[in-house]
């Protein structure tokens, strides 16, 4: 999910932020929590803005009362998720919903039906759980009313008789009323939410249930590795109302002279969060897009607002989203849901939620439309083990706004939005990518750590790997071994290893997501360095702001050597505080830069010059080291390593191909039997010193 700050709903239409700076409104940030992906979204106190809203709200009154820019993932309350142990005992199978809404109010009128079957032996008590606010009519198990014991929002069944393990049965839940916790556009949004839109004065009511809210709106087991094998969705709305949700729709029938019936059908393993509803007086607008290199097309299916000025407001993004869906398929592998659809349903709030198949969705932006659709890879095909894991969801969401940004803008943009998202994590000293507090909705959203922290840390495995190609295999392996299922962290690190193995290019992959999954803190640099002639002496030092934590971060990193007549870039191993390394280069040095492309998280303290240093060695590492023929057939040619040099091919997954000591200026590496691809070379000095290099085997 994508969240902006609730005060940014006030400008979910671009043009609302134009008018703002037009009438010169102050923008301003309000609150340190951000769930948004955008730190150039503007805010503001005063002027048209809340006057537009305003004009919007029937609660006007409530800006003078509620006025706090709360998160739309933000709850005041804390849970963790299922609410008794004894909803484990059963594993739902299908849901049937049977639900009568309105775009006026939240209020509901609901039947769901829950098959599930037992997973203990005497199964002989049903809990769920479903807001105390709602009121329960009939509860029947296997058609036969049962009593229902009731705490708060934990509703417990006892079946007349008990059940052997792995047995189906049914539950009928029928119920009514309006949940306790409606939100507001000031509030925060809850699971079932009824809001008019500032910007285009449509009214919806809409769900929202990530991560603890479903049970705000329809009675539910909230376990994220229980996911539902199938859900039929049955809403009845005034005819002149559309309702969307997740799968096909099947049908729409009349049931009375003022009523419709949209029937959605989900044939999808789906998480209970998923699981969605919208209804507004939608247009309907659609396309069919199709998958490169198949005859197979897919419905792009989008409910927009009926104000004659949106959908040509937006017709380009919303055009553009089968391109989307067709460019990430080509780098994850086959979008998930392709044989029933991909779409949106719009509504009031500032950002989207990836609801399978069918996003809720504020407003129609690209890099929004490609995180909540990067989503149905990473949160809905496959979906977080548990909170903690939060990173699985929303890291990799939010690394696909910066792959889109890079493919559809520019690398530019791209590099921009990555240092923007580097500096904010650089912010603040602690915090670590996994989530340390599922009891805490700040937490587990938290934009710093689990949305950009996520990104920079894939931006930097994929450094590591340095071979786009086997980077985006790793998704693809593990968007297989892991579809319609959950998946950790851990998981995600194991499929890593199978393709790129368990050490790349020098790296540990084990050691780099202990540093950067579950550990705090980034290097912070400083460089000395001096030049003798031709000899070139650097020494960088490293500490960390949370030694507890990481006391050493392990990583490759480009360094450029620039001087008037020409830059040089060369890549080394930091792995240990204080060192040096050694190079011999004929031009004069001036100065030197860590990281050139932007690919790491790091801060650097300063660079000098400092006569102290000095190489201490004869014979330095030249750069550049000449290969040639690179490509090559048959054997390359490596010259210009010092003598008595140790040299190591491996292949990318790395694997030692062919090692041995240089006793002269040039070697030669045998590559006649190895198959077509890329290979690494590293040439360690006697003195310690370590480059790597591509070779490419025709």
């Amino acid at each position: 999910m994508l969240n902006l700050k609730i005060c940014t709903q006030m400008n979910e239409n671009p043009a609302v932020e134009k008018l703002m700076m037009l009438t010169g409104v102050l923008p301003i940030a309000i609150g340190s929590n951000w769930k948004d992906k955008y730190s150039r979204m503007k805010f503001t106190v005063a002027g048209v803005a809340i006057l537009l809203t305003i004009s919007l709200l029937s609660n006007a009154q409530e800006v003078t009362q509620k006025f706090q820019c709360a998160s739309a993932k933000t709850r005041s309350s804390a849970k963790v998720t299922v609410a008794d142990p004894a909803e484990e005992n059963y594993d739902v199978k299908y849901l049937k919903f049977n639900m009568a809404l309105t775009n006026q109010s939240v209020y509901i009128k609901g039947d769901v039906t829950t098959t599930a079957e037992t997973v203990i032996p005497s199964f002989g008590i049903y809990v769920f759980e479903l807001d105390s606010a709602l009121v329960i009519d009939t509860v029947l198990v296997n058609g036969v009313m049962r009593p229902v014991v009731s705490t708060g929002n934990l509703h417990t069944v006892s079946l007349a008789a008990p059940l052997p393990v792995n047995t189906m049965f049914t539950v009928q839940v029928k119920y009514h009323g309006t949940p306790s916790l409606t939100g507001t556009i000031f509030t925060g949004a809850s699971g079932i939410n009824n809001l008019v839109s500032p910007s285009w004065g449509t009214k919806a009511t809409f769900t929202l249930s990530e991560s603890y809210h479903a049970l705000e709106w329809w009675p539910c087991k909230q376990s994220l590795h229980d996911k539902i094998d199938s859900v039929d969705m049955w809403i009845t709305v005034p005819d002149s109302m559309k309702a969307g949700s997740n799968g096909v729709l099947s049908a729409v029938t009349r049931t009375d002279s003022t009523h419709l019936r949209y029937e959605w059908k989900e044939r999808f393993p789906i998480d209970y969060y998923l699981i969605s509803l919208a209804i507004a007086p939608y247009i309907d607008y659609s396309y069919y897009m199709h998958f490169t290199g198949s005859t197979d097309s897919m419905l792009v299916q989008n409910y927009v607002y009926p104000n004659p000025l949106t959908l040509p407001y937006f017709k380009s993004v919303i055009d553009s989203t089968g391109m989307m869906v067709d460019y990430l398929s080509i780098l994850y592998g086959r979008y998930p849901f392709w044989q029933e659809k991909y779409g949106h349903c719009m509504a009031p709030l500032g950002g989207g939620m990836e609801h399978q198949t069918m996003t809720t969705l504020g407003y129609f932006e690209g890099s929004v439309v490609a995180h909540e659709l990067g989503h149905q890879w990473f949160g809905d095909n496959v979906t977080c083990g548990t909170w903690a894991d939060i990173f699985m969801n929303e890291g990799l969401a939010s690394y696909t706004e910066d792959i889109f940004i890079d493919h559809f803008r520019s690398h530019a943009l791209f590099i921009d939005d990555m240092v923007s998202k580097q500096t904010d994590v650089l912010s603040v000293d602690t915090g670590s990518v996994f989530c340390d507090d599922t009891t805490s909705e700040n937490r587990i959203f938290d934009s710093r750590l689990s949305y950009h922290k996520g990104a920079c840390m894939l931006h930097m495995m994929r450094y590591v790997i340095s071979n786009d190609s086997m980077f985006f295999h790793i998704y693809q392996t593990f968007q297989q071994s892991f579809r319609n299922s959950t998946a950790t962290i851990n998981d995600f690190k194991s499929s890593a290893k199978s393709i790129a193995g368990s050490i790349v290019n020098g790296m540990s992959l084990d050691t780099f997501f202990s540093q950067w999954a579950y550990g705090q803190g980034f290097p912070v640099y400083s460089i000395h360095w001096n030049q003798t002639g031709s000899d070139i002496a650097l020494r960088l030092d490293q500490t960390t702001p949370v030694p507890v934590s990481v006391p050493f971060f392990t990583t490759p990193i480009d360094i450029l050597l620039h001087s008037a007549g020409g830059d040089t870039v060369i890549r080394v191993m930091n792995n240990m505080p204080g060192q040096l390394y050694h190079f011999s280069w004929s031009k004069t040095m001036n100065s030197a830069r860590l990281d050139p492309d932007h690919w790491l998280l790091y801060k650097l303290n300063l660079v000098t010059y400092d006569t102290t240093i000095t190489s201490g060695v004869k014979e330095l590492l030249p750069l550049p080291v000449k290969i040639y023929p690179n490509p090559t057939n048959e054997n390359w040619t490596v010259e210009g390593v010092p003598a008595n040099s140790t040299l190591t091919l491996t292949d990318v997954a790395g694997r030692v191909l062919w090692t041995g000591n240089n006793p002269k200026i040039s070697s030669l590496i045998p590559a006649e039997n190895l198959a077509k691809g890329l290979y690494m070379l590293t040439v360690t000095n006697s003195d310690g010193t370590v480059a790597t290099y591509k070779l490419v085997k025709l």
